[in-house]
């Protein structure tokens, strides 16, 4: 069995962490908006280089499928425990690439509109069929 405290220290790092990115991001979206207009193309690029593989294997699949349920998520990465995933899901929608909602009482996290018509009209970017 995993250790508590091991546990409760390592989501406070991770929030911390989350949140820091978070704020950077913010930062940049900010500069990189206009008037309220989309988000820069550089910024969406640049952010995705510093997700880590997890975050990357995570919105890669987001990229494909636009929109999931927590559940549909936690079977795709079974791999990976309930707490890390959702840690995980939430560093994405603090760096804009994931919207979190509800629908019909399940949370369902979504493509960022923004970042997904960017992605569609890149090229560069390869999406799974």
């Amino acid at each position: 069995m995993e250790n508590p405290i091991a546990l409760a220290v390592a989501a406070g790092v991770g929030l911390l962490i989350g949140f820091l990115l978070g704020g950077l991001g913010k930062k940049k979206s900010s500069a990189g908006t206009s008037e309220g207009g989309p988000v820069d193309h550089e910024y969406w690029w640049e952010t995705r280089k510093t997700l880590t593989g997890t975050q990357l294997q995570i919105l890669q699949h987001m990229e494909s499928v636009k929109q999931a349920s927590i559940g549909a998520l936690q079977e795709k990465f079974s791999f990976i425990p309930d707490r890390e995933l959702y840690y995980r899901l939430e560093q994405i929608v603090l760096l804009k690439f994931l919207e979190r909602g509800r629908k019909e009482g399940d949370v369902v996290y979504t493509l960022d509109d923004d970042y997904s018509t960017t992605v569609e009209d890149d090229k560069t970017v390869m999406l799974s069929s």
